[in-house]
């Protein structure tokens, strides 16, 4: 099964979108949903 690749927008590199380089991606955006829905889930109990 081939990887995942990502280009360089500068050097037109492929780079090969491993486990390595997605778990920090990952965890980094699964950090931002969290916060964004806790946010949420804040204004709606200030709202009841």
């Amino acid at each position: 099964m081939n990887e995942p690749t990502i280009t360089c927008p500068n050097c037109r590199t492929e780079i090969r979108f491993t486990e390595s380089l997605a778990a920090p991606l990952l965890t980094a955006t699964r950090q931002q949903y969290q916060q964004l829905l806790a946010q949420k889930d804040h204004e709606i109990a200030k709202r009841e």
